[in-house]
């Protein structure tokens, strides 16, 4: 890797980054620099999916997935992801909230990172293949057991981190562990060479598991401390953070040792690459070792031969002979090792290494099967047979010699009357051939620990019988054959790889303009709909103003926004709004002219671009989009009716200076619509113009009085005993004092606040005011004060900890404020609003539901949201007198709240006739005019109250008002 730092190229505005970066780490260390969003994170696929790197290092991701959660996972963060890389599988995803604009960089990045992952996969492997060849080579190059541990630990340590590394041998029958390598950074009483112990099946130690399991064991230290707990087994020494340990078995599955690696510190823990990396390598280690050992062996009965040979003259001939035997067979096995390095087919190899096995004994008859396990399939691609001429074709399913001793794993020496009695115990075929070997001998050959296929040789000379010496002789080359078969397998396998990747390069050439094509047509065009997108509507946009102010070509915007889009889309699932946009689109597209251009600007907003149109022209289109959106939507079954607002805006060089300002107003004049009703039109004319004015004039001068404590102050209203006229609650009720004396009600501001974060701010400022009046000792004796709270505010979930924060501070207690809310925090949240109300009910404040009976309201939400009061809307109160129909339902009313223990407050009490009919219908508390007019604070006069309803008591009391 260079050792030089990461350089990024220069960009203009709206450009997307090239990342150019030598390495994995430094193209992500790169991209957490670049100008884009850094909410990126980049997780390696595995067993389990990763964090590898992420942008921003303050914000907290996941540092495990599961594979299968991808996709959930993503969908409930809003996020979305790219695959990095492709092997077999994906072998990265690159995630980034959906909200994050991109404009083609994350894309780039997760190409950048998919190619480097590919690139490093394709190294290791490389590496991998490398170091498996040199163990098998070191095995076959030494005699010396400690040099080839030495050199295995050295070639080990260039794959994974094997600072910390040990091999044990095991004698299953005395339970007998040595230790011949111990390598540990930590743990200074480690075994010495040669030092040993015995198995102790009570209390296994983490080697003695997977010796006794005969399994390899990969676990971290809460897996071992856990095992420890559950008596399972133990560590000795110190805790390591991870610990791997596989067994070494011999050609027979038995085992005879294990190797094992750890680490102590947790931010050099293995990875699963790392582990599936290490049972590979133990497995070859494994074959190398246990060759080691057969040498070892075969040269101490040499030794041992040549000693009794010495002693007993007589034998001198068949020790000679013994000799020269092994010698044969070591120059065969250097043949048999030489075979796997040189090129060439394979029918070449399996020839010679049948003269091979010729030159050890009788091979006549010599064929080579090949066992495809995914099939079942058996080959042969070597036969020579002194009776069958011809090659047997591949077979499934069948019981023969071969199959018997893919099923047994093992070499099997066979005689005729050993076949005959298999064929009666079925567990083979019966020929029925009149010609049959007299004798057969058939040795597995493995790859790792799968059986590969059988070499086979056989006799059909009576005089000539294989013997058990025979089969271990076979056997012990067939070793040699494997390894042979595997290295010439890797080196093909490595061969192939490359051409296919000299064939993916140059297609991957010859692709690029295509793939560029697709890019810019993609980076053009929305993915859900295929419409144009944000960026291609803007250069078309820039072109058409360009013709406007060159040559006066009229030029028209239109900005589309889907009506309660987001209650469908909460209903019935994202799956069904991308369909109803879809849909929608379709249906835009065939309202428009040919020259028209419709783009989608993201969610359920869209824009057309009419160049050469007019005013005139654009409200026609207008109005066929209208008319086509009253027919109904029929999705899934479904039949969903979504209308739609629609702004429009003419060019015009007096008030549009750039492009972007045609979007601007055409988005203000949908919203015009939406604040009117929906389902309509409007066109963005010079009135319009000043009330946006205005409008943000008032904003901005209301953010300034929020700031001071002298313009918002709140008036109070009593709330009374319609039979005693005690005040029993008083009603905050904001003004605005002008700086030119004027005083602003509410209804001239507050509804263009809805919507707006501006609201909360002046629902906290209106509730640290009256806590701030309350905690006045001379207010002490107060009733509680109703306090109107936003939809905005009881729907986030931060606001009752706020409230609960501003009473706490001014020590004034939640039994003192009652919050007013009106229906509309219902129907947008409820789930939050019903949150935030039981909160703030469990301190001990009260909530009662404003303006009853002015919507969709009923005594459902009383019930379900827990409120301790309503008030009645001052519609159905005006009309008390003069309207049936309003009595009976305010009559209604009345009786429900009562059975349900509610309190109910009847405002807009003007005129005594009134008042006199809510004491009839047993309505207990008031509020109006009629007692008393909103007041400032130091106009406030609750005496007058009582006066008021006891002289409506007196007799001709109605004349004296």
């Amino acid at each position: 890797m260079s050792s030089d730092p990461p350089t990024f190229a220069k960009f203009g505005k709206g450009s997307t980054p090239v990342l150019d970066a030598a390495s994995l780490e430094a193209i992500l260390l790169q991209a957490r620099e670049w100008p884009h969003s850094t909410a990126w994170a980049w997780y390696r696929a595995g067993e389990q999916l990763h964090l590898e790197g992420q942008g921003d290092l303050q914000r907290h991701w996941p540092l495990v997935l599961a594979n299968h959660e991808l996709e959930r996972f993503c969908e409930s963060c809003g996020l979305q992801f790219w695959p990095t890389g492709q092997g077999e599988a994906v072998l990265g995803w690159l995630m980034a909230p959906v909200h994050v604009p991109h404009d083609g960089a994350l894309a780039d990045l997760a190409a950048a990172i998919g190619r480097q992952v590919q690139t490093d996969a394709l190294a290791r492997a490389q590496i991998t293949q490398r170091v498996l060849y040199e163990i098998t080579y070191l095995a076959s190059s030494t005699r010396d057991r400690g040099v080839f541990l030495v050199g295995v630990h050295k070639l080990l340590a260039t794959l994974i981190d094997a600072e910390n590394f040990y091999l044990a041998l095991y004698d299953a029958q005395s339970g007998k562990i040595t230790y011949p390598y111990y390598v540990d950074v930590i743990d200074v009483e480690a075994l010495e060479a040669e030092n040993y112990e015995y198995l102790t099946p009570e209390h296994l130690s983490l080697t003695g598991q997977v010796l006794t399991s005969g399994q390899p064991l990969l676990i971290d230290a809460k897996g071992i401390a856990l095992a420890g707990r559950q008596g399972r087994f133990h560590c000795v020494g110190h805790i390591p953070e991870f610990w791997m340990g596989s067994p070494l078995k011999n050609a027979r599955d038995e085992v005879f040792g294990m190797i094992a690696m750890q680490v102590y510190d947790v931010e050099r823990a293995y990875s699963a690459e790392d582990r599936a990396l290490f049972l590979v390598v133990a497995r070859h280690v494994a074959m190398a070792l246990d060759r080691i050992l057969h040498r070892a062996d075969l040269e101490e009965t040499v030794s041992r031969r040549t000693q009794e040979l010495s002693q007993l003259n007589a034998a001198l001939r068949l020790e000679v002979s013994e000799r020269k035997r092994a010698e044969h067979l070591q120059v065969a096995l250097f043949q048999i090792a030489e075979l796997s390095s040189k090129p060439g087919e394979l029918d070449g190899l399996y020839h010679s290494l049948h003269v091979i096995v010729g030159d050890l004994l009788y091979a006549r008859n010599f064929y080579i099967a090949i066992f495809d396990g995914a099939s079942g399939e058996v080959s042969f691609p070597y036969y020579v047979d002194e009776q069958l001429t011809g090659r047997p074709q591949p077979r499934r399913g069948r019981r023969g010699l071969t199959e018997y001793v893919i099923r047994q794993r093992a070499a099997c020496l066979i005689d005729f009357d050993a076949a005959t009695r298999l064929m009666i115990q079925g567990e083979i075929d019966d020929s029925r051939e009149p010609i049959r070997s007299q004798s057969w001998l058939g040795v597995p050959l493995f790859d790792d620990d799968r059986v590969r296929g059988v070499l086979v040789v056989q006799s059909y000379a009576s005089d000539v019988h294989y013997t058990l010496r025979d089969q271990d002789l076979l056997t012990f080359v067939s070793r040699h054959i494997d390894t042979a078969l595997s290295r010439r397998s890797a080196a093909e396998a490595i061969y192939e790889a490359n051409l296919r990747l000299e064939a993916r390069v140059q297609s991957r050439t010859r692709e690029l303009d295509h793939a560029n094509a697709k890019l810019q047509y993609e980076n053009a065009h929305d993915a859900l709909t295929a419409l144009p997108n944000r960026i291609h509507l803007q250069q078309r946009l820039a072109h058409a103003w360009s013709q406007y102010q060159t040559d006066g070509r009229e030029l028209v915007v239109m900005f589309i926004d889907l009506d309660r889009f987001k209650m469908v889309n909460d209903s019935f699932g994202h799956h069904f709004g991308d369909q109803l946009l879809m849909e929608a689109g379709a249906r835009l597209r065939s309202c428009l002219r040919e020259d028209d251009l419709l783009a989608r600007l993201g969610g359920d907003e869209f824009a057309v671009l009419a160049p050469g149109s007019s005013l005139e022209a654009a409200v026609e289109i207008a109005e066929r989009i209208l008319v086509a959106f009253d027919r109904p939507f029929f999705i899934n079954g479904h039949e969903v009716f979504s209308s739609c607002s629609i702004g429009i805006v003419g060019a015009d060089s007096q008030f549009h200076s750039e492009p972007a300002d045609l979007l601007r107003d055409a988005d203000k004049a949908m919203y015009r619509v939406k604040s009117a009703g929906r389902d309509s039109y409007a066109v963005f004319n010079q009135a319009l113009r000043r009330e946006v004015s205005d409008q943000v004039e008032q904003e901005g001068a209301l953010r300034n009085a929020l700031k001071r404590s002298d313009e918002l102050l709140p008036y109070f209203q009593p709330i009374v005993d319609v039979q005693s006229g005690e005040v029993l609650a008083l009603e905050a009720l904001i003004r605005w004092h002008q700086p030119d004396g004027r005083i602003v009600a509410p209804g001239h501001f507050l509804p263009a606040l809805e919507g707006l974060r501006l609201i909360g701010r002046l629902d906290l400022y209106m509730l640290t005011h009256v806590a701030q009046i309350l905690a006045q000792p001379a207010h002490a004796h107060w009733p509680p004060v109703h306090v109107n709270c936003s939809s905005y505010s009881i729907t986030r979930s931060g606001f009752a900890d706020e409230v609960l924060a501003v009473l706490a501070r001014h020590q004034v207690a939640a039994s003192r404020i009652c919050l007013e809310l009106t229906e509309g925090a219902l129907v947008a949240e409820p789930a939050m609003a019903q949150r935030t109300m039981q909160q703030l009910a469990e301190h001990g404040m009260s909530v009662v539901l404003d303006d009853f009976g002015a919507g969709f309201s009923s005594l459902s939400y009383v019930h379900q949201y827990q409120f301790n009061g309503l008030k009645i809307d001052k519609s159905f109160i005006l009309e008390l007198t003069s309207s049936a129909r309003s009595r009976a339902i305010v009559r209604a009313i009345v009786r429900m709240a009562e059975s349900l223990g509610l309190t109910v407050v009847a405002e807009g009490v003007e005129d005594l006739a009134t008042l006199q009919l809510l004491r009839e219908m047993g309505a207990s508390q008031a509020q109006g005019y009629y007692f008393a007019k909103p007041a400032a604070l130091q106009d406030l006069d609750l005496s007058g109250c009582r006066n008021v309803v006891t002289a409506s008591q007196r007799p001709g009391a109605l004349h004296d008002v």
